[in-house]
């Protein structure tokens, strides 16, 4: 198993156990970790952009949309990268790619458990311009937050794997978002 593998399912574990206590207690207020520094500064804006996911998903069900929209993830990509050095057009690249595969890790979740329990699926249309020019601009804070640090600092890992557990019982995440928040992590730092 290669050390990018273990530091996956560490996390997945980790942040799976702190996350289902969590899930479960009454509704704690979710506070915003966008004052924080070092990896709590890059993993805020990444969980804020994970969590509109939610109202992608509502939105998506209820107009019958697909989830995969390939035109759609293609233009948010290179839009990012456009703004990028060629030094870091890559990592840019992967980063912006895991925060989608992310997003869609959530809806088609959320799609599953409303195929089981259709009583719970949304029934009302959610206008997705403004949460669309929220992740336009949480995908532009992340970049420019994950560009800004060396993702070699051997001690990022370690940093981003503390910083999401705190935000996972903090902000209450569920297990779903979860493991789409560890997904979306996986090129924040280099192994």
């Amino acid at each position: 198993m290669t050390s990018r593998t273990q530091l996956a399912v560490t996390l997945v574990a980790t942040t799976l156990a702190v996350s289902v206590p969590a899930a479960t207690a009454s509704a704690a207020p979710i506070r915003s970790t966008q004052t924080t520094s070092g990896a709590g500064a890059i993993v805020a804006p990444v969980v804020d952009r994970l969590l509109l996911a939610d109202a992608v998903a509502r939105s998506k069900w209820v107009t019958h949309g697909a989830i995969d929209d390939p035109a759609r993830e293609r233009a948010v990509i290179d839009a990012a990268v456009a703004g990028a050095t060629p030094a870091t057009a890559d990592r840019v690249r992967m980063v912006v790619r895991d925060q989608i595969e992310s997003s869609k890790t959530v809806q088609r979740g959320l799609f599953a458990g409303w195929r089981v329990a259709p009583w719970t699926a949304p029934h009302a249309d959610t206008d997705l311009s403004a949460t669309r020019r929220r992740i336009s601009a949480l995908t532009r804070d992340i970049v420019a937050r994950v560009t800004d640090r060396d993702p070699r600092d051997p001690v990022c890992p370690a940093d981003v794997a503390s910083a999401t557990v705190r935000t996972v019982t903090d902000r209450g995440l569920t297990p779903l978002q979860t493991v789409a928040l560890v997904q979306a992590e996986r090129s924040l730092c280099a192994l």
